[in-house]
């Protein structure tokens, strides 16, 4: 198994279990509501659980080519037309993905003054997403370029990552 292959298949098991821990933490908030006692920090806790669960899916998703797209011209172009045209949207990618990582880094650094409401951890955690998904793309930016060049493609539409 290749390295990215690796980085994937981890990058599914943390996004799966932030999802897992989404849907408790929503449980629980519905749950809560028939009790008499009353559970502030879910609603907060399950923001930032669904911002993590999407920083890491979000990567993987640009590799196996399954964000929205509309494809019908994409697919009229011959094959290598239709590759460079991907490496291109993916150089885009990379670049909006630089300015997520440093615009991110000062929001960061920005949050570091602050704290949550009712879990009460420094907003840098939080705020730490931006940059982190930056990174996450740029990488993976890269490694979508590479893919569409390398003789077999690594990551196929629709392989299991777990």
């Amino acid at each position: 198994m290749s390295r990215m292959a690796k980085v994937d298949r981890l990058l599914g098991f943390i996004s799966m279990c932030l999802f897992i821990g989404l849907l408790t933490v929503v449980i629980i908030q519905i749950l809560s509501r028939y009790f008499p006692f009353d559970l502030i920090w879910t609603e907060e806790l399950s923001r930032y659980l669904f911002v993590y669960s999407m920083v890491t899916a979000a990567p993987i998703a640009l590799r196996k080519q399954e964000f929205i797209r509309v494809d019908m011209l994409i697919l009229a172009l011959p094959e290598k037309t239709r590759r460079v045209y991907e490496c291109v949207i993916a150089g885009l990618a990379f670049i909006f993905s630089l300015v997520l990582v440093i615009y991110g880094l000062h929001f960061l650094q920005l949050g570091a003054d602050f704290y949550a409401p009712t879990l009460g951890f420094s907003m840098a955690y939080a705020y730490a997403a931006v940059p982190l998904l930056g990174v996450l793309l740029m990488v993976y930016s890269i490694v979508y370029m590479f893919d569409r060049f390398s003789p077999t493609e690594e990551v196929e539409k629709g392989d299991n990552l777990l």
